[in-house]
């Protein structure tokens, strides 16, 4: 049930490319479905990392989550920055286009971040974890770059519970 939750690493290039390869007059329906199909597959990400039985498979599926969308973050930034520069020229028009950017890119962050922060509060619940390493990932977990660190971090904390379970 956990791998569906790879759709995750996927989706945000689906989703540009849908709006790329699709006629201009056709987006502004497109873009009402996409909002309501990503608000869903956010909801499913929340309730299957909850109802999960397995942490240990959701905290990696999130780690390759995060190193799948790492291309995605560099062109996303190339693209919101080529944006918000060409709008300036335009009369300042694009730093209308920087709240579009911001509400997309925490968007597609929050589909790595919740299951990641699901995971460390089990791991705190179980107590494998100490308060203060809790605080670091569900503090560090919100800040980009670290967060793949500490989602690494978070995976080989369950990689030694497994081998706890097998010893």
């Amino acid at each position: 049930m956990e791998k569906i939750l790879l759709i995750n690493g996927i989706s945000p290039y689906l989703y540009a490319l849908i709006l790329f390869l699709t006629p201009q007059d056709v987006q502004i329906r497109l873009d009402k479905i996409l909002l309501s199909v990503f608000l869903i597959q956010l909801l499913m990400t929340v309730i299957l990392s909850l109802v999960s039985k397995d942490k240990a498979k959701v905290a990696k599926i999130t780690m390759i989550n995060k190193f799948v969308q790492i291309p995605y973050y560099i062109l996303f930034f190339i693209f919101a920055v080529a944006g918000v520069v060409f709008g300036m020229s335009l009369m300042g028009i694009g730093i209308l286009f920087i709240p579009i950017f911001i509400a997309i890119d925490f968007g597609v962050f929050l589909t790595t971040l919740i299951p990641e922060e699901i995971c460390t509060i089990k791991l705190k619940a179980t107590g494998r974890i100490s308060t203060g390493r809790f605080i670091l990932y569900l503090i560090g977990n919100t800040f980009y770059v670290i967060d793949i660190v500490l989602s690494v971090l978070i995976h080989k904390e369950y990689a030694r519970v497994l081998e706890d379970k097998v010893a």
